[in-house]
């Protein structure tokens, strides 16, 4: 072997050791820890589960919210994707960019932009529909129905829909695009494709029906560990999330508030089952999804099928009106203070709530503060996710490639382990860890890096995963056939054609970094720094006295929505039109 090959090794052995070790130690940590508050074993934590306060009532609503905001994903998102990849459309990369920025906004943005729109003074409110305090429509639908508070619960999975409606853009859109329409045509000719159904059960399900169900299952991961849009929009309520969010600064304290413990214990453990069942799924979708070749280009499909009917138009205007409609609220509320006048609320216009938020009276500090905060986060979180997770991806790439199928997938499902363990679990093992070992960490300025790190590293790994499987191994011959050296060969053949899902991985880290909650929630809360998202969200926690407080949060939310639209509109130029990574 090379040393080039003898090092190559070296580093993949080092990424995978660093990376197995940084996502599990702090989850391993937090359980050990609350093991010996509790005293209790992992199967008995298990076994107590349904004992633990809230415990029960939180899995019953998690499963309701997260199924439920899964299937109005598919169902939401299943019609634009079918329009957007089945004609001609004029700027059509506009058009796929618009309906994706949701899934790379912060959720507390998201949560603002709900807000807003639901609130006492929002557009819902003006044409009737009141999901927030439940008057009229909603109301009546309560009283007769006997649900509590259907209102927040539609508003929930709306947002949670509204949020993951790129994922089946993201999946479903690429398979349709380049599908050869010569498939349906000759279909439609055999007596098992005569009908609608008949060819939605022979072609289109066996065709989409794995990148439907990733998407979906996706969705359902993604709303089961919602903690911002659960936390704004769903306040009477509880997810495993938010449950463990309330309890997990008095957890993995000797002799103090045990129950605390307790809870966190049963709910991490079965929380992260069912996650790990999740990934474990998608894993295996997605694998049979991105094997899928194209057939045809995109460009000859699309005129084969012509310019959009009214049909389609009116769903993807509907679609993209739908992606736009919180931003918009979120930037006109930034500019708008409540002020009563003679008996009579009306709302004025005004640049108070901006210049409250630069200045920083009404939080910790102010955007500028926070916000170089953020970016010096995501900047570190860039340098170390980007590499770390490019060579956990060709490492996976390598081990298929050479017969290693099974150590592949385990591999595989092991860079997904952070999604799995969740942001507060993650959060509250760096915060125990380091409070057994280390207590002079909660000194350290990067200290939110590190989860920052491990929540992002999952993403780089599914957007460079496809990039390897779709390298052509010609070029890498050619190379060797040239005699290129080891170096030089790689750089030719593989990095040449990486650099753009490098990009999209890259900028896609920085927006997830900007954005992340859960975690920096909990650890800065026991440190001195501030990140933006933490900035809106004790901006909005301060009582509504001051007119100026909601204005000022949305004035913060918008900066922060700024900052990562501005990295989003970078990774689409670099985007290919049919990466298949659904990020």
């Amino acid at each position: 072997m090379s040393v080039f090959g003898r090092t190559e090794k070296s580093v993949r052995i080092l990424a995978v050791v660093f990376f197995t070790l940084g996502s599990t130690l702090p989850f391993a940590y937090a359980l050990l820890r609350l093991e010996y508050v509790t005293g209790w074993s992992s199967f008995q934590a298990l076994q107590e589960f349904s004992s633990v306060y809230g415990g029960m009532e939180a899995l019953r609503f998690t499963l309701l919210e997260a199924i439920a905001s899964a299937l109005l994903t598919v169902l939401i998102g299943l019609p634009v994707a079918w329009c957007l990849s089945r004609y001609r459309w004029k700027r059509i990369r506009t058009l796929r960019a618009l309906i994706a920025v949701p899934f790379v906004t912060p959720s507390i943005v998201a949560a603002m932009g709900f807000l807003s729109l639901i609130g006492q003074n929002g557009w819902l409110v003006k044409i009737g529909i009141d999901l927030r305090l439940e008057t009229g429509l909603i109301g009546s639908f309560a009283e007769i129905s006997g649900w509590n508070h259907p209102g927040h619960f539609l508003a929930l999975i709306i947002a949670h829909a509204w949020f993951n409606l790129s994922l089946m853009i993201r999946f479903v859109e690429p398979t349709l695009s380049s599908l050869d329409p010569a498939w349906e045509e000759q279909l439609s000719m055999l007596p098992n494709g005569k009908t609608r159904i008949a060819r939605i059960k022979y072609l289109w399900i066996p065709i989409i029906g794995p990148a439907v169900l990733c998407a979906a299952a996706l969705s359902f991961l993604f709303s089961f560990t919602s903690f911002a849009l659960v936390k704004w929009l769903t306040p009477t309520n509880f997810t495993l999330e938010a449950l463990m969010a309330e309890a997990g600064s008095s957890a993995g304290i000797v002799n103090y508030r045990i129950e605390s413990s307790e809870l966190i214990y049963s709910v991490a453990l079965v929380q992260f089952l069912i996650l790990l069942l999740t990934l474990w799924l998608t894993s295996v979708l997605q694998k049979k999804y991105s094997r899928r070749l194209s057939l045809v280009s995109e460009k000859n499909a699309r005129t084969h099928h012509g310019a959009p009917t009214k049909a389609a138009q009116i769903t993807v205007f509907a679609g993209v009106l739908f992606t736009l409609l919180p931003f918009i609220s979120v930037i006109l509320s930034s500019f708008q203070v409540r002020k009563i006048s003679g008996g009579s609320v009306e709302r004025i216009w005004t640049l108070e709530g901006w210049r409250n938020a630069w200045s920083g009276d009404l939080s910790t500090m102010g955007v500028g503060e926070a916000m170089s905060n953020s970016i010096i986060y995501a900047l570190c979180t860039l340098l170390i996710a980007l590499p770390l997770g490019w060579i956990l991806a060709s490492t996976v790439f390598k081990l298929e490639q050479t017969g290693w199928t099974k150590s592949s997938k385990l591999l595989d499902l092991a860079c997904m382990l952070p999604l799995a363990v969740s942001a507060l679990m993650v959060g509250l093992g760096v915060l125990l860890g380091g409070l057994r070992w280390y207590p002079e960490m909660f000194g350290w300025f990067l200290l939110p890096v590190y989860p920052h790190v491990l929540l992002t590293v999952p993403f780089v790994v599914r957007i460079m995963l496809p990039a390897y499987h779709s390298l052509d191994p010609s070029f890498a011959e050619q190379c060797q056939m040239l005699n290129l050296s080891p170096l030089r060969s790689w750089y030719h053949g593989k990095l040449m054609f990486l650099r753009g899902p490098a990009v999209v991985a890259g900028s896609l880290t920085l927006a997830f970094s900007l954005g992340e909650f859960g975690a920096s929630w909990l650890l800065v809360r026991s440190g001195t720094w501030d990140t933006l998202s933490i900035v809106v969200d004790q901006l909005m926690s301060r009582p509504n006295f001051d007119p100026t407080i909601h204005t000022t949060a949305m004035a913060a939310a918008t900066m922060l929505m700024l900052l990562t639209f501005t990295l989003f509109v970078l990774a689409e130029r670099f985007r290919a039109h049919d990466d298949r990574s659904g990020f």
